[in-house]
């Protein structure tokens, strides 16, 4: 047992405290096993013979599980603690992982994924609420900034170790439900004062919309495209001729650009307005999907492969700038509640996306998802243009919080983080007005 009474440390400041180590082998843990199921179950399903709307659909019945399980955990956890929570989490997952092997109908299918999307959430939640406990305040921003290197890293290296298994065969579930049934062992190490547990989460899409609509927009769109691409992207990579290991190297680079292009963007655009940097993602995501839209299997792989980790990298930063834009629009007590609220927006897109994506491969071309993403990214950034104009006619006041990325976990993420504390008063005339 690691004993680290949390009232009584004060370790140097700029130094990420060494028991944060624990959630984050269990994290890394998880994301090893999701990386793994990430790249191969749309091919897994491919080869049972499902068409690409079908497996469109059975990525929308995680994505709702994910959804359900942000909102309702909390009533889980309340009763029984987050330790005898996380082990049911776990369980439950790696169960439903597991099942899979067993599972050759579609309902049945759609079920144990709507069960590893809920569960998924619910140990996110349970993570990020023992990290609360354990990451003193000046430290908070390293340790999500280490959060979210190993949340990122692990995913994409589950989906690299994939290059070989056989997609038709139980190796890759295997794999998936060990690693998320070991993830139980960091976490009950852990002897800390319990933390406090999560509250019910407070939606507030209408004010959301008052505040940025911009930001509502950017992150509804990540969902649609970006996370209907981990599912659409194995599909077209298939059709357009690509094995399985080049096809998954393709779906990794995406992930390592999603993970890595958002610091050095965050990092632009602390310079100068955020609106400006959403309407710059989105002309780049235009471009690069227009690109995309037109590609084949003989044009070169490393230049595929720098395609898709800038689709990663451009698309993914929507989400991030747009919480970023919207918090310096708002008053520091709402913070929390409408970064929730955009995480919210972002899975409902997250549960459309993949069917729609799917659809538009399977009707008319592989290049179709990305015309889909081209036209939603087009219509994202005319407004965010209108939205400029309407600005500089009526200016608002804005702070500017530094840059942080964020993963898509749960909503216990914001309740920590250095510029989402509650109790902090709100400055003066920040919110409301265009943008």
């Amino acid at each position: 047992m690691i004993s680290t009474p949390n009232a009584t440390l004060h370790p140097r400041a700029g130094v990420v405290p060494w028991r944060v180590a624990l959630p984050l082998t269990s994290t890394a843990l998880i994301m090893l096993g999701a990386g793994v199921l990430g790249s191969l179950l749309p091919l897994r399903f491919s080869a049972m013979g499902m068409s690409a709307g079908v497996i469109g659909l059975l990525a929308t019945a995680e994505a709702l599980g994910f959804l359900a399980g942000c909102l309702y955990a909390h009533r889980i956890i309340a009763p029984v603690g987050l330790e005898r929570a996380y082990a049911a989490f776990a369980g439950l997952k790696s169960v439903a992982i597991l099942s899979l092997h067993f599972a050759g109908a579609v309902p049945t299918i759609a079920a144990l994924r709507f069960v590893i999307g809920a569960n998924a959430a619910g140990l996110a939640v349970v993570v990020e609420s023992w990290l609360n406990a354990l990451a003193p305040n000046e430290q908070r921003g390293r340790v999500l900034t280490v959060y979210v290197l190993v949340y990122g890293l692990f995913f994409g290296l589950g989906q690299l170790l994939g290059q070989d298994l056989n997609v038709r065969g139980p190796e890759l579930l295997f794999i998936a439900g060990i690693s998320t049934t070991l993830a139980l062992v960091p976490m009950v190490a852990i002897d800390v004062r319990a933390p406090a547990l999560p509250h019910r989460v407070t939606l507030e899409i209408l004010k959301a919309l008052r505040t940025s609509p911009v930001s509502v927009l950017a992150c509804l769109l990540n969902g649609l495209i970006l996370t209907a691409f981990m599912t659409a992207g194995p599909l077209f990579g298939q059709r357009i001729g690509f094995d399985q290991r080049h096809i998954v190297i393709l779906m990794a680079c995406v992930s390592l650009g999603s993970l890595f292009l958002q610091w050095p963007i965050g990092y632009l655009s602390d310079k100068f307005d955020r609106l400006y940097a959403l309407i710059g993602l989105g002309a780049a995501t235009l471009c690069i999907s227009a690109v995309l839209a037109t590609v084949s299997h003989r044009t070169p792989f490393p230049l595929l492969a720098l395609l898709f980790a800038a689709f990663g990298g451009f698309a993914e930063s929507l989400y991030a700038i747009g919480v970023a834009h919207a918090n310096d629009r708002a008053v520091m007590t709402d913070y929390v509640a409408l970064s929730s609220t955009l995480l919210f927006v972002w899975a409902l897109g997250a549960s459309i996306g993949p069917t729609t994506g799917t659809f538009a491969i399977q009707l008319i071309a592989p290049g179709a998802f990305f015309v889909y993403a081209f036209a939603l990214t087009a219509l994202f950034t005319a407004f965010a243009i209108w939205r400029l104009t309407r600005r500089k006619l009526d200016r608002v006041v804005e702070t500017h919080e530094n840059f942080l990325t964020y993963p898509q976990t749960s909503p216990e993420i914001y309740a920590w983080l250095p510029y989402h504390k509650e109790d902090v008063p709100p400055p003066s005339g920040t919110g409301g007005g265009p943008g």
